[in-house]
Formats: C-alpha cells, sequence, structure tokens
C-alpha cells in the first residue's frame, strides 16, 4: 500500500510517489500515445499514486489532456490536480484565464487542487508575481484553484525569499541523491508549512540505467538504481512527495513498490553513503565546481562537461551514462581538441591542473 503523509499546511494527503506527466509515451510523430498512458496513468491512481503533475506545454499542451483521459469516471476527491504557467513568458491577465480554462477543460475538472508559477526566478518574481497573486486570488475565490505554488530551479538564496514570502502554498524543486543543493531549502520550507515536491528524483533517468556501479555503494540492498535513488529522496523526511516522470508501466511499478515499501534511507545510512562519496571524490581529486570561468576554450574543449561526466563515473559510478554521453559530443568539445595551452588553468579559482585532468577523462573514456 502507498504510503501517504500530510501535505504541509494544506489539508490534503498525499502519496509519496507522484506522477510528473512529462515523459509519457508517445508515437512516431510525437504525439501523446492515449492507447499506453491512459492505462498506465490508471494503473498508477489505483495503486495510491494519487498526485498528478503537468503544465500546459508539455507535450505540446497533450500532458494535461492525457490526465483528464485518464481520470474520466474516477471519483474528483481521489486525485489531485497540479498544472502550471510560465509567467516568465509575459502573459496578460487575459492569458491567464485563457490558459487555466483550457487546463481544465483538457483535465475535464471544475478546479485544480494546486495552480504554479513554473519555473520561478527572481526576476520573473519581481516583474510577474503580482499579477499571479492577483490572478489565482480571484481563481482561487471562484473556486477554480485551492491553492498556489512554485516550481523552481533558482539558486537557493532566491528560494528561501519565495518561501519566506508567505505567499505560496507549495513548491516544487529538484533533489536528488547527485544534486543536493536544496537540501536547506527543503528543511525551511517544510518548516514553513510549505507541501514540498521533489524533481528530477532519478536525476532526469540519469539513474535508470540497469548497469550502473552506484547500486555497489548502497548502504541497504536495492534492485537497481532507480530504486536507491528514490529512497535517498523519500528517506529525507522533509519530502512529501516525489514526482517522477514515468514512461512505461514497468517503470511505474517499479517506483510504486519502492515507495509503498517500509524500508526507507535512515539519516545512518545517508551518511554512509556521503562517506562513500567523499572518499571516492579524494581518490578522483577533481573538485571542478562548474562555475565555468575556463571557457571559453581557443579551441572549443567544453572542459565544465567533461569534468561532470569524469566525476559521474568516477565518484558516482555512472560510468555507462556518463562513457554515452561523452561519445555523443561534439568532436570538437572532446578532449583530442585540446592543444594544452593551458589558457584554463590560469582561470581556474579551483587551481585544477586542467590539461593532466584532461588527459585522465580522455584515457577513461576514449581508450
Amino acid at each position: 500500500m502507498m504510503t501517504s503523509v500530510d501535505f504541509g499546511k494544506t489539508p490534503y494527503r498525499v502519496g509519496r510517489l507522484g506522477f510528473g506527466a512529462m515523459r509519457l509515451p508517445t508515437l512516431p510523430d510525437g504525439k501523446v500515445d492515449f492507447e499506453l498512458s491512459t492505462p498506465m496513468l490508471r494503473f498508477a491512481i489505483e495503486h495510491g499514486v494519487n498526485f498528478l503533475d503537468s503544465h500546459h506545454f508539455y507535450h505540446n499542451g497533450q500532458s494535461e489532456e492525457a490526465i483528464g483521459k485518464a481520470i474520466k469516471g474516477i471519483p474528483r476527491n481521489k486525485v489531485i490536480l497540479q498544472t502550471k504557467i510560465g509567467m516568465y513568458n509575459n502573459y496578460k491577465e487575459k492569458d491567464c484565464w485563457r490558459l487555466l480554462e483550457q487546463a481544465l477543460k483538457k483535465m475535464g475538472t471544475d478546479y485544480l487542487d494546486f495552480y504554479f508559477s513554473h519555473s520561478l526566478s527572481m526576476e520573473s518574481y519581481l516583474k510577474h508575481n503580482k499579477l499571479f497573486l492577483r490572478f489565482t486570488d480571484k481563481a482561487i475565490s471562484r473556486g477554480l484553484v485551492r491553492y498556489r505554488g512554485f516550481s523552481v530551479h533558482d539558486k537557493p538564496e532566491n528560494i528561501k525569499e519565495f518561501i519566506k514570502s508567505g505567499e505560496f502554498s507549495a513548491m516544487l524543486l529538484q533533489y536528488n541523491i547527485l544534486d543536493r543543493n536544496n537540501e536547506e531549502i527543503i528543511a525551511l520550507a517544510h518548516e514553513k508549512g510549505l507541501g514540498v515536491e521533489v524533481m528530477g528524483p532519478v536525476a532526469g533517468g540519469m539513474l535508470g540505467l540497469p548497469d550502473e556501479t552506484i547500486l555497489e555503494y548502497s548502504p541497504v540492498k536495492v534492485k537497481s538504481a532507480a530504486e536507491l535513488a528514490l529512497r535517498f529522496v523519500l528517506g529525507n523526511p522533509n519530502v512529501h512527495v516525489a514526482f517522477s516522470g514515468m514512461s512505461t508501466l514497468s517503470q511505474v511499478k517499479e517506483n510504486i513498490e519502492t515507495a509503498s515499501g517500509t524500508d526507507k534511507f535512515s539519516a545512518s545510512d545517508i551518511r554512509k553513503l556521503d562517506a562513500v562519496f567523499e572518499k571516492r571524490k579524494k581518490l578522483l581529486n577533481l573538485y571542478c565546481t562548474g562555475c565555468g570561468y575556463c571557457l571559453p576554450c581557443p579551441n572549443k574543449v567544453n572542459i565544465p562537461r567533461i569534468f561532470r561526466l569524469y566525476n559521474l563515473s568516477g565518484v558516482y559510478g555512472l560510468t555507462g551514462k556518463a562513457k554515452k554521453d561523452y561519445l555523443a559530443m561534439n568532436p570538437e568539445e572532446k578532449v583530442s581538441s585540446c592543444i594544452e595551452c593551458g589558457e584554463c588553468e590560469k582561470k581556474c579559482p579551483q587551481k585544477i591542473p586542467v590539461r593532466e585532468k584532461l588527459k585522465q577523462a580522455r584515457a577513461h573514456f576514449e581508450e
């Protein structure tokens, strides 16, 4: 049975696994395959996934429609519906109403449980948030929307300001075993009573490959890297729901099994995992922050990307994914374009011996 929790200060109880409808199965022409997506979504709902997330531009507008087809005939109080609007598009209030009305029609519902300002940044917050608040206040008063929130990719210090504003009931942000920059922000949001939603629990599919050696580092027994990743996110007591963009029924079944299990990562388990990663970081001795100060390279070598992939392989054991992504890079971006001029080393604030590390990366990926 899917574990559920209280969702911040709202009256909702949410299943720990949410369905992010952004990677639904598609036909060769790119349109959503409703014959596959509808039973997949219904299976998830029947097995405890009660929170569905969308956006009006996911799948060129068909994501909301796919949810509407899937929930048809299901009692409305059995599902929690969430979609978003990109205020950064300089929408006028009439545009906001048009998109909301379209979402309601596509989903076949009289109201949305949550309506989010998509990918909120400090720039869009200062420029467009007053309109978003005014519009959603009216939508809430008319019973078309229950609560508002935001999704975000901004800096932690900016996200902190959005939380402290008291204007939102929920937030959606990235957090996973490879990206823990928002850990303190998640704790703050939980403390302030916001519903905390996580996107990218398996790092955009990066942790979904079956052959990765990251499994060897797990302090608890897991079947796959995806299970390890999801259990890590759900092990954070400040996270209410993890949205996974699932494309196949097998992914749905595996994630439901993980979210329904009683075994969770404890604080001790996470410390053990951190210790493994820290030890491997020291062995690799490549503390690249990805700041990009080494760029532009005279020969167009993409140094930050190469080092990121090298770290993914050497530190986290995501060797298969990292090598595949490296080999798919443009030829001029690879290490073979390096002429060892040393310009990058002069600019690196971490004082990384870039040329030496590039040679190691080339040997790792190409030889």
